[in-house]
């Protein structure tokens, strides 16, 4: 009973943490994705300390892929040395660690064959993000219209479900997670209420998938399932409740099809009237679905063991390599190849159409071929964490804005160079190899099917995006490589290879361990507290600034430059306050420290050219600028500012 309440903590608080990410916009900004590093180290600390972790025996497997993303941490904080913006490596840093706090919690939190709580809280938490992504289009009123918002910001996202993530192609990845792991729970959940539950949700996670518009979601989705189908087990279940499941989901999209005016133009009046039409139907499909999975779970399960179920995975298997052949054959892989290289006109940049059949690119050609140079520049260290957009803008030959390479594996090569890439590829990479093992053992965990095709929707994702830098989108991929690495798949019997011989680690080895997760977790700590305070004032900063209390303005500036006293964040914000105050001199000598902290980010000259010019500095400010045109060669706005800068416009 104990373990019992214990398996209902653990998914409840890994479902509220996902749920709030998804709401802090996917925990993108530097205070959301501190405060997780802060709570979950926390934790790790916490529980140590008072003997509740470690709560089974580590894997060698766990230490491996620890070490691996340690490394990938460890490497982003030593790149600080040689980065062009050490704020920006330091932020990057900060998110690293906290995606290592949470690998190292799962580790040591879990019990042997323990991987369905955490599993179970990540759908949980999934299915209350697509519930609000939803929500939030056909009663925007309750969140304060966020379509609305973010077109202004970028008419890209026009009619694609983005909320409470802030990126289509982030929350498209979220619902393929979602989609997986319904389709497990709805077979493998403990209980008929819950697999019809998880069976509810499948609809209405599809809906949100379609409404993206994100063509990489639904291949993650796709073939996520298969690995799912792939590692088993009850596979001729799965296919059979994933294909019910595919039903209800389509004829709720069929419903949502045709509504322009909702998922295309959300915030116009014409919206309404859809809005209740699609809600009515998608509460009536989510009811009805689960109504007749519960009616029609003794049936569903009996496939679980069906004797046929070898011949019919055959016989799926070879419509799918046909279906497969066949579509590889209509899309005419060489010429999308050449569309996918081209640049995306304007048009394309300022707008979209709906369309899941297009083959552009979105520009991620011409990122990753700029993330190959700058591995090219630096092939050992990298440019140093944060480095890409500064590159990017100073040697692109088309003027799309880009700060990351969309592309964890391209980004961590021209950042990290070939160790970071390594370091990388080496934490997923053990992951798979220890699912494939411990599923080959006599008493393997069913769970983990579901933990890799979590991985292999995390992995496609980052591969092709910026989804590394939304926690609320990789937290799920981080957790289920700790539950396939670490002892949450180890089986409860056979299980002699999967851990460390003699079933238990050495006292020794498990002080050092200990000791190094302590001074880790420390170091940890301390960053994320640095960057949260550093934050915090510089919000301070803003708000006195606003009702005109310069004063208190610059302190909180100057606390925030102490605090980070390699930013170059803070030390901006005070010459700009230092302007404000007619403290010319500190205000110049403010920006050049910034500068220091930061020597290739264009916006930082043309600040100080500002300040030089009205100065009546006018070689500085030639210089100046000449420097921000030489690393912005393409910024459209930079004559713009320079003239209303001289007053000439």
């Amino acid at each position: 009973m104990h373990h019992r309440r214990l398996e209902h903590a653990i998914s409840a608080a890994i479902a509220l943490g996902l749920a709030g990410l998804g709401l802090a916009e996917g925990g993108f900004a530097p205070t959301a994705y501190a405060a997780t590093a802060a709570v979950v180290w926390g934790a790790v600390v916490i529980g140590l300390a008072v003997g509740m972790l470690p709560r089974a025996a580590i894997p060698g497997s766990a230490i491996v892929a620890g070490l691996m993303i340690g490394g990938f941490a460890g490497l982003t904080g030593l790149s600080i040395a040689w980065a062009s913006d050490n704020g920006a490596a330091f932020e990057d840093l900060v998110r690293a660690l906290a995606y290592v706090g949470v690998f190292v919690l799962v580790v040591v939190a879990s019990r042997r064959a323990q991987a369905g709580a955490w599993l179970r809280g990540i759908a949980i938490g999934l299915v209350a993000i697509a519930s609000i992504a939803l929500l939030a289009r056909f009663e925007p009123g309750l969140f304060g219209n966020p379509d609305a918002d973010l077109r202004e910001v970028l008419p890209a996202a026009r009619g694609r479900l983005t909320y409470p993530i802030g990126y289509w192609n982030g929350l498209a990845a979220a619902m393929a997670t979602a989609i997986v792991l319904l389709g497990w729970f709805a077979v493998g959940g403990s209980t008929r209420f819950g697999r019809a539950l998880a069976f509810a949700g499948l609809p209405m996670a599809m809906l949100a998938l379609w409404a993206t518009d994100s063509r990489g979601g639904i291949v993650a989705a796709g073939l996520a399932f298969a690995v799912l189908v792939g590692f088993g087990p009850w596979r001729l279940a799965l296919i059979a409740n994933m294909a019910f499941g595919a039903v209800a989901g389509t004829g709720l999209v069929l419903v949502a099809t045709g509504r322009d005016a909702l998922f295309e133009y959300p915030d116009t009046p014409a919206s309404a009237g859809e809005a209740g039409v699609v809600l009515l139907a998608t509460v009536l499909v989510v009811a009805v679905a689960g109504l007749a999975h519960y009616a029609l779970d003794r049936r569903l399960a009996s496939l679980k063991f069906s004797t046929a179920s070898s011949r019919v995975l055959r016989i799926a298997a070879l419509a799918a390599v046909i279906a497969a052949v066949a579509a590889l054959i209509a899309i005419d892989p060489v010429e999308r190849f050449e569309d996918f290289k081209q640049p995306p006109s304007g048009d394309e940049i300022s707008s979209r159409e709906p369309d899941l059949l297009r083959s552009g690119g979105s520009g991620r050609y011409q990122f990753w071929e700029v993330a190959v140079d700058a591995f090219g520049d630096a092939p050992l260290g990298g440019l140093g964490s944060g480095g890409y957009g500064p590159y990017w803008l100073e040697h692109r030959e088309y003027p799309l804005s880009a700060t990351r390479a969309h592309s964890l594996a391209f980004e961590s090569l021209a950042e990290l160079g070939i160790v970071g890439l390594a370091l990388a590829v080496g934490f997923f990479s053990t992951a798979a190899v220890s699912a494939v093992r411990r599923r080959r053992l006599p008493h393997a965990v069913p769970d983990i099917g579901p933990a890799m095709a979590v991985v292999t929707v995390g992995v496609l994702a980052a591969a092709v995006d910026w989804t590394w830098d939304l926690p609320a989108v990789f937290v799920p991929t981080v957790v289920a490589v700790a539950l396939l690495a670490g002892p949450a798949t180890v089986p409860t019997e056979g299980d002699a290879r999967a851990v460390p011989a003699g079933g238990e680690v050495r006292s020794r080895q498990r002080f050092a361990g200990g000791v190094a997760v302590l001074l880790v977790a420390w170091l940890s700590i301390c960053a994320a507290g640095l960057l949260l305070l550093s934050d915090h004032s510089l919000e301070v900063s803003r708000d006195a600034a606003a009702r005109g209390d310069l004063d208190a303005a610059i302190e909180a500036a100057a606390n925030a430059r102490d605090l980070e006293p390699w930013a170059a964040e803070p030390r901006t914000q005070l010459a700009l306050l230092y302007k404000r105050a007619g403290k010319d001199a500190q205000a110049l000598a403010s920006m050049k420290e910034a500068i220091e902290r930061a020597p290739r980010d264009f916006e930082l000259y043309l600040v100080i050219s500002r300040l030089q010019y009205a100065g009546g500095q006018y070689r500085g400010f030639r210089h100046s600028f000449a420097r921000a045109l030489r690393l912005n060669p393409l910024g459209p706005l930079i004559d713009e500012q320079l003239f209303r800068d001289l007053g000439l416009g």
